[in-house]
């Protein structure tokens, strides 16, 4: 995966100004689609900060599947 590779999936739709409005993804790239479920994966561990779910310790989660 390159910068160049990534840019070529990347384009820009504008306003009747010339101003970037929006962004278009071609997920049909490889690079692109990688980079993009990536961000996903951030943005979902970032949530995940924020979830008022009690976290279990390792020696927990282990007694709990092994039942000892």
């Amino acid at each position: 995966m390159t910068a160049t590779t990534i840019k070529e999936g990347i384009s820009y739709l504008t306003n009747n100004k010339g101003k970037k409005t929006a962004v278009v993804f071609d997920l049909k790239n490889k690079a692109v689609k990688e980079l993009m479920e990536d961000f996903m994966d951030t943005l979902d561990a970032i949530d995940s900060l924020n979830d008022p779910t009690p976290r279990k310790s390792l020696a927990e989660i282990k007694q709990s599947l092994l039942g000892k």
